[in-house]
């Protein structure tokens, strides 16, 4: 108990503090306490502020490390990866001329022609080198007489609904063509020439003699049989195949739509053929616009309802340029020739001493300037890449004071501004068809010649009177016109005798024993440097007759929108279908995709 009441004792000892000594111990902890935050807080705002000026800066440093970062993580990824043709996505080409028909036994207009070419197949077609290589056909052998030609099919080629394609489809097709009811403008090409099947995929071609261009035929296209072979040939120009073909090309038909009542403005609707034996195209549709004239088609291409356009004059592509700078122009030599043809049969251009004098007056350097430069020289009837033989041999250049010497010397002399003769003029009728750049060819050619002194009378002509007004009646004294001169040195049927007459192509009239045995004797052999012989003498022989003036060598001048790959960088075509011989690269869409070391 004693220790109890001592803690007891403790405990009441300690008393409840005064209200003065409280209040003098929270002043002294009020006190310490300010000192305190004036030490440690308010006497280090300046500090806080400098802290806070530091942060920032290095918060702006770090955010251009990152910025830094990233900008060199994309110039890296830019210079591994580029901009790249994809597949997929739909062309659509512009073309001049309405499209009655898809049949390729029928088409005989540029529209007509590029429609079906995509449509349908040949045994053969020209790669991108312009030689022949194999299309339906695989290869092909020849007789030692030169008349037999053997060809073996692909075994992997179909029809668009599934059939395959043999060698009595190309039969039938031959058959058509011979058949005068059938109305077919190939009939006088294949009328001689015999074929038979010797198995599902051989076929033999038999000719009435040696010709050795005959492959070169043999790229006409083929139609199914077993779609055709019960419709009579005479009604075969009017049946419904005709507007929806069944081929067996890179695309397949699907529908035509007309933009205006009369067919004028319509849109061929094509899509990729997947199971295309060389392999599917890249594009996934191919759209074909026609248009009434170059107008049109200019107006086309930069409406953008096309990406693509041909057969635009130099007038037409520099229109383009100016107005959409970016515009791709595609530029390759066409295997053509563009001439004056003197009609020999004529009083005044009969004189060989006129027709060179002419050609000396000719400065044809100045009319390609007139075209935009954008054609190539030509210097006689066969172009340097058909035969050998064309190399060094050249027409006269241009000099205006030799051709008024030679003019003078054949008694034409000048009476003011127009040389005479005898009281009669020195008069010709110049004649051109009114499509493409021939009336700017014309009007260059009229001014070169009255300034020798010539009473130039120039007719432009439309193109639907053209043939019948103008070529079948030789009713000019000088023509303008272009012949397609293809890939083989065969123009047999530009020079020779023979084919002077109302329904054949030699449109100067030009008779020469010496030509025409030259032309007749080197298509008839198969070696090259024989053939190459004979056209050595056939050129040599041109150049002294002087039956025409070679002006140019064309360009197939292409254009596109910017992004669109097609024909760029093709240095000739054989035709103007050979824009489509690399149509499996053809492209319109890009992607970026990483470059391959």
């Amino acid at each position: 108990m004693p220790d109890e009441e001592s803690q007891w004792k403790k405990f009441v000892r300690i008393k409840s503090p005064s209200v003065k000594h409280v209040r003098v111990r929270a002043r002294k902890i009020e006190g310490a306490t300010f000192r305190h935050a004036h030490r440690f807080i308010i006497s280090r705002f300046a500090n806080l502020r400098d802290v806070r000026r530091h942060a920032f800066g290095w918060l702006i440093l770090a955010g251009l490390l990152v910025l830094a970062t990233g900008v060199q993580l994309l110039w890296v990824q830019r210079s591994l990866s580029s901009q790249q043709p994809v597949a997929g996505g739909v062309y659509a080409e512009g073309v001049i001329g309405r499209i009655d028909t898809l049949n390729p036994v029928y088409a005989m207009t540029q529209s007509e022609r590029s429609a079906s070419h995509l449509i349908f197949s040949g045994l053969f077609r020209y790669d991108a080198s312009n030689n022949l290589a194999g299309d339906l056909g695989e290869t092909w052998r020849q007789s030692e007489d030169g008349r037999v030609y053997t060809v073996s099919l692909r075994k992997d080629a179909q029809w668009h609904d599934g059939e395959k394609v043999t060698a009595d489809d190309v039969v039938y097709t031959l058959g058509l063509i011979k058949n005068p009811q059938t109305r077919s403008y190939l009939y006088r090409t294949w009328q001689d020439v015999s074929v038979k099947a010797v198995d599902r995929y051989t076929l033999e071609f038999t000719l009435p003699s040696a010709y050795a261009p005959f492959p070169h035929a043999l790229t006409f296209g083929v139609l199914p049989k077993h779609l055709l072979g019960k419709v009579s040939p005479l009604r075969l120009r009017e049946h419904t195949f005709n507007r929806e073909p069944i081929g067996s090309g890179p695309f397949r038909f699907t529908n035509t739509r007309a933009i205006n009542p009369d067919m004028e403005r319509a849109v061929i609707q094509l899509e990729r053929n997947d199971n295309y034996y060389r392999g599917p195209v890249k594009l996934e549709r191919f759209q074909i616009y026609t248009y009434k004239d170059h107008d049109d088609l200019r107006q086309g291409f930069l409406s953008r309802e096309i990406n693509a356009a041909s057969e635009l004059t130099s007038e037409d592509i520099d229109m383009i340029i100016e107005e959409q700078p970016t515009t791709v122009v595609g530029d390759a030599r066409l295997n053509d020739g563009v001439y004056a043809f003197f009609q020999t049969d004529q009083p005044v251009v009969k004189d060989v001493a006129i027709r060179k004098a002419l050609l000396l007056a000719t400065d044809r350097t100045a009319l390609r300037g007139a075209l935009g430069g954008k054609s190539s020289s030509l210097h006689g009837p066969l172009l340097v890449e058909q035969t050998a033989s064309a190399h060094g041999k050249k027409q006269a250049a241009y000099d205006a004071v030799a051709a008024g010497r030679m003019l003078d010397e054949a008694g034409w002399s000048l009476e003011g501004n127009i040389r005479q003769k005898d009281g009669q003029k020195l008069q010709l009728n110049v004649v051109a068809p009114d499509v493409g750049d021939f009336p700017v060819v014309l009007k260059e050619i009229v001014k070169q010649w009255r300034a020798l002194g010539v009473d130039v009378k120039d007719q432009v002509v439309p193109t639907a009177t053209f043939e019948q007004n103008v070529l079948a009646s030789r009713a000019y004294d000088v023509l303008l016109y272009e012949l397609a001169l293809g890939a083989d040195p065969d123009v047999f049927a530009y020079w020779h005798s023979s084919q002077s007459s109302v329904r054949g192509f030699n449109l100067s009239n030009y008779r020469s024993d010496i030509a025409d045995d030259a032309l007749m004797s080197a298509r008839g052999k198969s070696d090259l440097q024989l053939r190459d012989a004979k056209y050595s003498g056939f050129i040599d022989q041109w150049l002294t007759d002087t039956p025409a003036i070679a002006l140019y060598q064309p360009h197939l001048r292409y254009v596109t929108t910017d992004g669109v790959r097609s024909v760029h960088g093709s240095a000739s075509v054989v035709d103007a279908l050979g824009r489509y011989h690399t149509i499996d690269q053809w492209t319109v869409l890009q992607a970026e995709r990483n470059k391959t070391p």
